[in-house]
């Protein structure tokens, strides 16, 4: 065992003395001032790198270098400094307390690319992980080379021989990080898109991209976590390109009764000129089909005369009514009004169009106001929306329901 004397004893103290009051300098007064000049600059890094946890760790880092300084200096070469034992745990620790504070430096990075705007919505925390998981590696590497006593060249031309063993260890983070590269590159995703992932029961806005996981904060505000390595191997539907459009698709259709579809009388047309979406149009059919019907009398008096119908009149109505509205877009991009094949549900008039905001409440407030309004008018063109069952049968007798049995 090593004997201590009396003065190695006190030199021990001083020593601790020095190292502590150090760190309590430089924890609570040095580093304190730092931060309070940082926040009066404009930089983002000098306050990021005065974070509590970061400077917890640097100080350990200087405290280590002070102590290596004072132990080669006469009077503080104590023999249990130049103990082996004690010279291989000590290394040991500060490559620790190193490889801990570089760990923490790369957490600041990260802190600082979620507050670049060309950074932000990269998924740089996954590529700040592997390196972690490298650094972290060797770091235990060269613990265990300096408590072993063995060079870290050793332990390393050893891995070789494991590599089967740590690709089956790390085949996850493997996988991750590939998948990582390929939403970078491919632009799969960013942090804020909107996407839905079937599989996983994801809906929502992407709040996390990590290197093993992708974290979405669903509309319920619930969280799906997701393998980041499924996203390039799974369905993913991101409404970004929607938002960057300018424009969200309303694509809806009205089912109309078949029962309920007509040709229109004069008397019916005359009602319909009076609403203002219909009035151009109603005034120029008309004279197209009474240069048609005489024409069809000159050559054959038995021919059917055309004549306007209740739902392609609808139809034009709803086309001319949503050019008005001025919360949709119908200049620039897609916009129709279209009749679908029937069904035992009715003839569905489907509307396709797009409204000039993607903003959720106020596309649903514009859908709803549109359906609203065309469902309220479906009595003036005598046509009523497919129902089933006993409505159905209401409808058609135009009867209040307590007279149906009857």
């Amino acid at each position: 065992m090593l004997e201590i004397n009396n003065s190695e004893i006190t030199n021990l103290a001083v020593l601790s003395l020095i190292l502590l009051s150090f760190y309590v300098f430089l924890k609570w007064f040095t580093f304190p001032i730092l931060k309070k000049l940082a926040k009066k600059t404009s930089t983002l890094i000098d306050d990021l790198l005065l974070d509590k946890k970061f400077v917890h760790r640097i100080s350990f880092v200087f405290v280590f270098i002070l102590f290596k300084i004072i132990t080669v200096t006469s009077g503080y070469q104590l023999n249990i400094f130049l103990n082996p034992i004690f010279q291989r745990i000590f290394n040991a620790f500060f490559a620790l307390t190193i490889g801990l504070t570089i760990l923490e430096i790369l957490t600041v990075v990260n802190k600082i690319s979620e507050k670049i705007d060309f950074l932000r919505d990269k998924p740089i925390k996954g590529y700040i992980q592997i390196i972690k998981i490298i650094i972290t590696s060797f770091v235990l590497i060269i613990i265990f080379a300096l408590l072993t006593g063995q060079s870290v060249g050793y332990y390393i031309s050893g891995l070789g021989a494991l590599t089967a063993v740590l690709l089956l260890i790390f085949q996850d983070t493997i996988l991750s990080f590939v998948a990582s590269v390929q939403i970078s590159q491919n632009d799969i995703i960013k942090v804020g898109d909107w996407i839905e992932v079937k599989e996983f029961g994801a809906d929502g806005d992407v709040v996390d991209i990590a290197l093993h996981t992708v974290k979405v904060q669903n509309w319920d505000k619930t969280i799906t976590t997701i393998p980041t390595s499924k996203i390039v191997n799974t369905s993913v539907k991101n409404w970004r390109a929607m938002s960057d459009y300018g424009g969200r698709r309303i694509k809806r259709a009205i089912n109309i009764d078949i029962s309920s579809i007509k040709f229109l009388s004069d008397a019916e047309l005359a009602n319909l000129e009076l609403l203002p979406p219909l009035k151009n149009y109603l005034l120029i059919k008309r004279e197209e089909l009474k240069e048609y019907n005489i024409k069809i009398n000159d050559v054959d008096s038995g021919l059917e005369k055309r004549k306007l119908t209740n739902i392609g009149t609808y139809r034009a109505y709803i086309e001319n009514y949503l050019k008005q509205n001025k919360n949709l877009n119908t200049e620039s991009m897609t916009f129709l009004i279209r009749q679908l094949p029937s069904s035992p549900e009715g003839v569905p008039l489907e509307i396709y169009t797009f409204t000039n905001t993607t903003e959720w409440v106020a596309y649903e407030k514009i859908q709803s106001d549109i359906f609203d309004h065309l469902f309220a008018i479906l009595p003036k063109f005598g046509l009523r929306a497919y129902q089933n069952g006993l409505l159905e049968a209401v409808a058609m007798k135009n009867l209040p329901f307590h007279q149906l049995e009857d």
